[in-house]
């Protein structure tokens, strides 16, 4: 569970079940501090996040080493609200020891079965809100 706290303006504290914290904001001419990451950029992190750890562990138990790894995710949102993306494109970049067809096949194992921010993206779950 993730417990959002208001700070100021529009910042925000997350909380996970461990302890570990972030802050989420909005860039100042939105009313926040621009102090934090914002929402949306969150999502993208959460999906660069997901999809490393699956391909880098993957590629490791394959055998291969990895001198640098680094995921880039970018979204292409609509102009009107609720400003959701229509478009993100991932790119991968690794460096290292290691077989390309190794590389690409965890990318594929990562995408299509273990990756459940993937997965949570390509079928929507269903929403509940309590109030």
């Amino acid at each position: 569970m993730i417990t959002l706290r208001w700070s100021r303006g529009l910042q925000f504290e997350a909380i996970d079940d461990h302890k570990h914290k972030i802050v989420v904001d909005t860039h100042k001419e939105m009313g926040g501090l621009d102090q934090g990451f914002a929402p949306m950029d969150l999502l993208l992190v959460s999906l660069a996040g997901c999809m490393a750890m699956d391909i880098v562990s993957i590629l490791q138990k394959k055998g291969g080493r990895i001198d640098e790894f680094m995921i880039e995710a970018d979204g292409v949102r609509a102009e009107g609200h609720p400003h959701h993306y229509t478009k993100i494109t991932v790119r991968i970049k690794c460096q290292g020891d290691y077989k390309r067809e190794d590389l690409v096949r965890s990318f594929e194992l990562s995408r299509d079965k273990y990756c459940s921010v993937t997965a949570t993206l390509s079928a929507a779950p269903e929403l509940e809100f309590i109030i």
